[in-house]
């Protein structure tokens, strides 16, 4: 499994410095946008096939989360937001490489929504609006409880 989740890793980091011409530096990041969009869409059967278990581990990191990651990566200059991300990123390479890929897939989710909120054109657009359709079924799931032993 870890395997199938490896492209994870790369996705996280948002590349070093651009700098030359506006027209340019928008064109990178609606490319950019684009290849989260991607990556995001392959992803998601693997959400779409989880098990009631994976599922909630999943949808528990995003809902644990993403308030903690929102508030940093809002403030955050454009250096302090490359931080978070490298430091992300290491993260979902840890966990995926423990075999942990439904909390890796979790914190992925999350850094999908925060890039997309921050690059333009259509497919960070789209990626926004089905990352934010997660966050909001997250925060509005339960995680099971426990069975309690009788007696």
């Amino acid at each position: 499994m870890a395997a199938a989740f490896s492209s994870v890793n790369v996705v996280l980091t948002n590349g070093g410095g651009l700098g030359g011409e506006m027209s340019f530096l928008n064109l990178w990041q609606e490319a950019r946008g684009k290849i989260l969009r991607k990556r995001y869409e392959g992803l998601m059967s693997r959400i779409d096939t989880a098990d009631p278990t994976t599922k909630s581990a999943c949808l528990g990191v995003v809902k644990s989360k993403f308030e903690f990651f929102d508030s940093r990566y809002a403030s955050a200059s454009s250096a302090e937001r490359k931080l978070v991300l490298k430091h992300a990123s290491k993260t979902v390479h840890h966990l995926s490489d423990a075999g942990d890929w439904p909390r890796a897939l979790g914190l992925t989710i999350i850094m999908f929504n925060l890039q997309a909120r921050h690059l333009p054109g259509d497919d960070a657009a789209v990626l926004k609006a089905a990352t934010d359709a997660l966050i909001k079924e997250a925060n509005a799931y339960s995680e099971p409880h426990p069975l309690r032993k009788a007696g």
